[in-house]
């Protein structure tokens, strides 16, 4: 069962016509950090049935690589929108980004002197340790392998690359800091037109989309299917666009509720 504003009876009727599944990584998929055997299972459930399965993440391309190689996925989008990952029928995969890759190279290093910044004014925080296995963003540590930091210092790190022209925004782990016109909704739809051939009514139809945090806000507005894990309520009071539902159990656990609801 899932929680829904206004009404959970109504969720079967609304997904009937979903094909594509859009979902979160950190605190979506993964629970305290690991991905449990079932809510592996719940991807694979996914993918038995027919739907067309794919994660977006602001992880790093490491991980995302990782994920489409791995995964019962069509695809993976990472960095915040920076790039998707598409797997071919013989299993090897190719990357499509945003921007070309001198532009990634030259907004990259701004970044990091924008991340020096940070941590200059905020010294208990660090450069995720997959920054080194990023492609095109820069991710500040806040949540992952640092505790206690601040929502005034969160907002603080989110200001400085704002006041420099970055788009920036907090995941459940995370700053992704990026320069450039796009974020998970814009490749989304750069994804499911050019690999998918869906028109944007088409997409609002057929997708639903799961999510926990602030860097979600986009998908949830853009999307009709929305749902929400139960985690996210921490964040409902920042976010101007809600999801639709919001599952009754947290993180990996809420993801397999959305899958269970949505295969009955």
């Amino acid at each position: 069962m899932l929680n829904q504003r206004p009404h959970p009876q109504d969720l079967p009727a609304k997904i009937a016509n979903i094909k594509f599944v859009l979902s979160d990584v950190d605190d979506t998929i993964t629970t305290h950090g690991q991905l449990l055997p079932s809510t592996y299972q719940s991807m694979q459930q996914l993918t038995d049935a027919g739907i067309v399965f794919i994660p977006i993440t602001g992880g790093c391309a490491g991980w995302c690589d990782s994920f489409a190689r791995l995964w019962p996925c069509a695809a993976v989008i990472g960095e915040n929108g920076a790039f998707y990952i598409n797997k071919q029928p013989d299993a090897s995969v190719n990357y499509h980004f945003w921007q070309e890759e001198a532009v990634r190279k030259n907004n990259q290093q701004k970044l990091l002197a924008l991340a020096d910044e940070v941590i200059n004014k905020i010294p208990e925080v660090r450069l995720a340790k997959d920054q080194p296995y990023r492609l095109v963003d820069v991710a500040i540590d806040y949540n992952q392998d640092i505790k206690g930091i601040s929502e005034r210092q969160i907002a603080d790190i989110l200001n400085i690359f704002h006041r420099a022209g970055a788009s920036a925004n907090a995941s459940s782990i995370h700053v992704n800091a990026w320069i450039g016109d796009y974020n998970k909704k814009a490749m989304a739809c750069e994804l499911l037109a050019t690999q998918f051939n869906l028109s944007p009514d088409q997409m609002r139809e057929q997708v639903l989309f799961i999510g926990d945090s602030l860097n979600d806000e986009s998908m949830f507005e853009f999307f009709p299917n929305s749902v929400g894990v139960a985690n996210i309520d921490k964040s409902l009071a920042a976010l101007a666009h809600h999801p639709r539902w919001i599952t009754q159990q947290p993180k990996g656990l809420g993801f397999n509720q959305l899958v269970a609801a949505l295969l009955a």
